[in-house]
């Protein structure tokens, strides 16, 4: 388990005064608008569709998001929870006429988003049984910078109608390959058939292999990786590969016994091992992970009923997420938020309230009083997004 915090207290000027590491407006000049586009992607982060995943990637400082090329994950309109990459033996979604609906209107909203930058976008929630509602979807966006993401368990029309949008668009295509299992040469077998299935597209296409989950550090996620980029690097000229991971905790942390706990970093860990370790990757490979939120956040309908009475503030450091769990209602909940966020804001590792805007609602919220900027699951989670992604693109851009 990492090391408890060490937590500095009376220090107004967190909040009040110049920030304890250098803002985002500084990055270097170099790093011109053109930067993602021209190199290739700093970070891949995998975001579900949300609102407040979308909003706080279009208030990202200019500069920060040039670095960023998110994946983005439709989530399912109606149901229950189900795990991407899993089909299920029935459709879940009765009425196609909403679906088509909530696909376009997610879609647009990513494109909005995105301001006439390329992103990818998996649809895999919307795709059971409406191969023809995907391909008119796909066909439609064709004009947008945005990346169709296909895989291997998805059905052949679905795989015909993205490498078609892809073919259309000359914006490439992503195959996201989920490594459940340690990959083998049927794996080989079945990307490479979907290689060729796809080839009349003529495209760039980029190799997204997601460990999803990796929350502890028995997980041998370095060693699957290894194994697959092994397998699949030579099997195709990727424009880009990413690995992506995610170790926000699903459940909050109960053994702590405090109430600012920590969750350690175990997906920048991986990607460490792979990008610094002994056996150099190869292909290289692209940072990625699932922001601030679990790897299974994307997996739940839009619009799920209800909630928990309580929810998570978070917030990232170098290796580990702060953690304060909160209510969400009841009498004094405001208040209970503030001195809980407080605990953040004056934790060692915080990076003060220029940095970014994640920073500024915490600081926000933690020096004010009443209901009013208390926040709640949107904003708390809106305000990690950001706070993360500029730390992660000031930690990869210290790489170069």
């Amino acid at each position: 388990m990492p090391p408890r915090l060490t937590l500095r207290t009376g220090d107004a000027a967190v909040h009040r005064g110049a920030p304890m590491f250098e803002p985002m407006s500084d990055l270097p000049s170099e790093l011109s608008s053109d930067v993602s586009s021209s190199s290739g992607p700093l970070y891949v982060p995998a975001l579900p569709a949300r609102r407040s995943a979308l909003t706080a990637y279009s208030r990202l400082p200019p500069l920060a998001r040039a670095c960023v090329t998110p994946l983005w994950s439709i989530p399912p309109r109606v149901g229950g929870s189900h795990a991407m990459g899993r089909r299920q033996p029935h459709p879940l979604d009765p009425d196609r006429t909403a679906l088509a609906a909530h696909l376009r209107t997610a879609l647009r909203a990513i494109e909005v988003a995105q301001r006439g930058r390329p992103a990818w976008v998996d649809a895999f929630h919307t795709e059971d049984g409406t191969e023809p509602l995907v391909a008119e979807s796909w066909l439609a966006a064709a004009g947008t910078p945005l990346r169709p993401v296909t895989g291997v368990e998805r059905a052949a029309a679905q795989q015909t109608a993205t490498a078609e949008a892809a073919r259309l668009s000359g914006n490439g295509l992503g195959v996201r390959v989920f490594l459940t299992a340690p990959p083998d040469e049927e794996l080989r077998g079945a990307v490479g058939g979907l290689l060729t299935r796809i080839a009349f597209a003529h495209c760039p296409v980029d190799l997204l292999l997601d460990l999803g989950a990796v929350v502890d550090e028995h997980h041998p996620a370095e060693k699957w990786a290894l194994r697959a980029l092994g397998l699949l690097g030579s099997l195709h000229h990727w424009r880009t590969a990413v690995l992506l991971a995610g170790s926000f905790p699903r459940t909050f942390p109960e053994d702590y016994g405090t109430s600012l706990a920590e969750a350690h970093r175990f997906d920048w860990d991986v990607w460490h091992m792979l990008a610094d370790g002994p056996e150099p990757a190869d292909p290289p490979v692209v940072y990625g992970d699932y922001g601030a939120a679990h790897a299974g956040s994307g997996d739940t309908p839009a619009r799920a009923g209800g909630g928990p009475p309580w929810g998570v503030v978070r917030y990232t450091t170098e290796r580990t997420f702060l953690l304060v769990r909160v209510p969400t209602q009841g009498p004094g909940h405001a208040d209970s938020v503030r001195s809980l966020v407080r605990e953040i804001v004056h934790a060692e590792g915080f990076r003060g309230e220029e940095f970014s805007e994640g920073e500024r609602w915490l600081a926000s919220c933690a020096a004010g009083a009443g209901p009013a900027g208390a926040g709640g699951p949107e904003a708390w989670a809106r305000a990690g997004h950001v706070q993360h992604m500029a730390q992660v693109v000031r930690a990869l851009r210290r790489r170069l």
